[in-house]
């Protein structure tokens, strides 16, 4: 019997070998889309290219979401009620801003 041979063990007294990782699933050749993660749609890249709004939309998207994690973590007590009204209003304009690019988008598409 081989020292390396483990397989004779009890399975609770075998060591633990990971599964191998999943491969990710890789999207057919030449198709890609974009996120657009304020509206919640993946947009050919193709499409985007295309069309000179969904480029500043794709932009405006970037700021979106980097606004969006910065006020996330400055949110401030419940109990400092003014600083948290101030933080409110400004999540509420930033619900507004994404509204007008889920707007954009949906004209856009429908021009295609």
């Amino acid at each position: 019997m081989d020292w390396l041979d483990d397989t004779h063990l009890p399975l609770d007294e075998q060591p633990h070998r990971p599964r191998p990782a999943r491969r990710p699933r890789l999207a057919a050749p030449g198709v890609e889309n974009l996120a657009f993660e304020s509206i919640g749609a993946r947009i050919p890249a193709a499409l985007v290219a295309a069309s000179p709004t969904l480029m500043v939309v794709a932009a405006e998207d970037i700021c979106w979401r980097v606004a969006r994690d910065a006020l996330r973590a400055a949110r401030p007590s419940r109990l400092r009620r003014r600083a948290y009204a101030a933080w409110y209003a400004k999540m509420r304009s930033l619900d507004e801003k994404r509204e007008r690019l889920r707007i954009l988008v949906d004209e856009s598409l429908a021009a295609f």
